[in-house]
């Protein structure tokens, strides 16, 4: 992989995971907030447990990303960005453009996604 191709997905995986960590402060806080009020009307309440899960989820799935991007970054420092968990081959640039923060070709991607399946059935 070409280091232009390289600087360009470390800088695009460093402004995501500064704008998630943004987005995942605003959301807690958010959180915070609405766990203090103190509702009376039914719609009021179900409209703020609604949002309420909506923010929780949103935040879960931040969180998730944030340690996807992070770990990411970490494999830049050792070296090994780019190269699949899996069979430890190149990544294609094309994956990585689309996700960069992608830890799998696309065929051990498929394989991954078939056993956690697999997982989910028992």
């Amino acid at each position: 992989m070409r280091d232009e191709d390289l600087l360009s997905l470390k800088y695009i995986l460093e402004r995501r995971l500064v704008y998630l960590q943004e987005m995942s402060y605003t959301l807690e806080q958010s959180l915070q907030e609405m766990s203090t009020l103190k509702l009376q009307e039914n719609a009021d309440i179900i409209s703020t447990q609604s949002q309420l899960r909506f923010d929780d989820s949103m935040l879960t799935r931040n969180q998730s990303e944030i340690g996807e991007i992070e770990s990411s970054l970490l494999k830049f420092e050792q070296g090994s960005y780019g190269i699949c968990e899996m069979c430890e081959e190149e990544i294609g640039i094309e994956r990585l453009q689309a996700k960069p923060h992608a830890r799998f070709c696309i065929n051990c991607r498929e394989i991954f996604e078939k056993k956690e399946k697999e997982k989910e059935r028992t």
